[in-house]
């Protein structure tokens, strides 16, 4: 199948696949020289390429369970009474990273909750009140073990910028991968250990989030710290994989549908994952266990049909397999959350009393309303 994707033309294609290669920390001048493209070109077409909706701004990948932040996927069941559900409820919980309305198995609202480490049941206790008020009638809770994101396999874009994925491709790979019994990709199933660190590394994670052009001269800066400090602060967190990485920046498709999967099998949850490896598109997979994950994926609804052909390939090799449509998601970012760090008392503050009491008189007033 050949798709046109509009305004994208080889040139374009090869910045992207430089973009996708280099990172974040890629100069313009290096850019230029790599592309041998003249640096004014080149700032037209990222110019025109990100007001037409193909490029966002890099985005840092961190794990944050390594400075004692945990995060969970929660699923929440709206109860009939509660219809339309508050969303005010997300917009005053700090830690709320994004939410989304969500259809599948379970209907109402899917979100990315922080805990501290230290208090693994904090988010359960609040959809314990949610529910003993009425709002919610059921939940699930994903605790994310680990994260990771799989770029776009950019090759699938022929020389004049065509989209030529072929869904019967995979469906072929899909039965040569279970016949063969190969092919699998490892998930992320090692303890992984909190490492020392303080209020001006979490900080450093802040401004990375913030605006991840910040120069290291502008953190030393800001930190009031010797940029050689500044230098190995954020070499010790990549070597002690906080920082992992960044996620891709390419966004090619205008009419597009998300879909999160949520995968259990104690035998073949490696095959499947290395199945889902094959497609082209970017994935999101979340890791809860060595046998439960999760894999977050946007499509164009022109590919919905084939990736669910693809599923029923799948299908009989999970334990348990559930889509969850996610529709109308509002994200406020990661910045927030690193506010919640108390530095002096150096502990995660996700649900301070504060936030608590907040909660108490506002689920009352509800019951009142209801």
């Amino acid at each position: 199948m050949t798709r046109d994707v509009p305004s994208l033309d080889n040139k374009d294609l090869r910045i992207i696949r430089a973009l996708d290669s280099r990172g974040p920390d890629a100069t313009m001048r290096e850019l230029s020289r790599l592309l041998g493209i003249p640096s004014r070109t080149l700032r037209f077409r990222l110019s025109r390429l990100r007001s037409n909706g193909y490029l966002r701004q890099f985005r840092y990948s961190t794990r944050e369970k390594r400075i004692g932040l945990g995060e969970n996927i929660i699923i929440m069941e709206t109860a009939p009474s509660s219809n339309p559900f508050p969303v005010e409820f997300f917009e005053k919980t700090q830690a709320v990273g994004w939410y989304t309305a969500t259809y599948g198995r379970i209907n109402g609202f899917l979100a990315n909750v922080v805990y501290p480490l230290e208090d693994p049941d904090a988010n359960k206790r609040v959809l314990e009140q949610l529910r003993a008020a009425g709002l919610i009638s059921a939940y699930k809770i994903f605790d994310l073990f680990s994260y990771r994101t799989k770029g776009w396999d950019l090759s699938k874009f022929d020389s004049e910028g065509r989209w030529t994925w072929d869904w019967q491709k995979w469906h072929q790979q899909i039965d040569s991968i279970i016949d063969s019994g190969t092919g699998g990709v490892g998930v992320d199933d090692e303890l992984e250990t909190q490492i020392s660190f303080d209020g001006k590394d979490v900080v450093l994670l802040r401004m990375l989030h913030e605006n991840p052009d910040t120069t290291q001269k502008e953190m030393a800066q800001r930190l009031n710290l010797p940029l050689s400090q500044v230098r190995r602060r954020l070499q010790q967190l990549r070597e002690e994989e906080v920082i992992v990485g960044y996620k891709p920046v390419f966004t090619p498709f205008r009419d597009t549908l998300t879909l999160m999967c949520f995968i259990e099998s104690t035998s073949a949850v490696e095959q499947i994952l290395g199945c889902l490896h094959q497609l082209p598109y970017t994935l999101d997979v979340y890791t809860e266990s060595s046998s439960s994950i999760a894999i977050r994926i946007r499509l164009s609804t022109s590919d919905i049909v084939g990736f669910l052909q693809g599923l029923d390939r799948l299908h009989h090799l999970a334990d348990s397999f559930s889509v969850q449509i996610l529709h109308k998601a509002v994200s406020f970012g990661s910045v927030h959350l690193y506010d919640l760090f108390d530095a002096d008392e150096h502990r995660w503050n996700t649900h301070s009393p504060e936030y608590l009491r907040w909660l108490e008189q506002w689920l009352s007033s509800q019951t009142r309303q209801s």
